[in-house]
């Protein structure tokens, strides 16, 4: 019984050391990057009404384009976080924000109807006194 029992404990430490030991790396490296990835996401939004978008997310520690993070650790941690969540059905994508002076695309074709500008009228001559 002394034998079943001792290769009973050694399966266990076996399996604590190869299934459950890797199994808490990877999850505690998903939630770090997600953390990172969360706070990535908070600066684009709070710069989001910024004149310069890019210098605002600069100054918060971000970059504003692909890598994202300046220092390895954080693009790794995030990379690994936005490829899990990824797979899972989460979405990390920020659209792009449109240009202020752009005109809206309409489908429809503008009518002749529509309001025309006026023709300018000649100025009078100045008037004498």
């Amino acid at each position: 019984m002394n034998e079943k029992l001792e290769s009973l404990i050694q399966l266990a430490k076996k399996l604590l050391l190869w299934l459950i030991l890797p199994l808490v790396i990877l999850i505690s490296g998903f939630i770090l990057g997600e953390q990172f990835e969360v706070g990535r996401l908070a600066a684009i939004a709070s710069c989001e009404g910024s004149v310069n978008n890019s210098a605002c997310i600069r100054s918060k520690g971000y970059l504003a384009s692909a890598p994202y993070y300046p220092d390895l650790a954080r693009r790794y941690f995030g990379g690994f976080a936005r490829m899990i969540g990824g797979d899972l059905g989460a979405s990390y994508y920020v659209e792009p924000a449109l240009p202020v002076n752009l005109p809206k695309a309409s489908d429809t074709p503008p009518d002749e109807d529509a309001e025309e500008p006026e023709e300018k009228k000649p100025a009078a001559p100045p008037s004498k006194k």
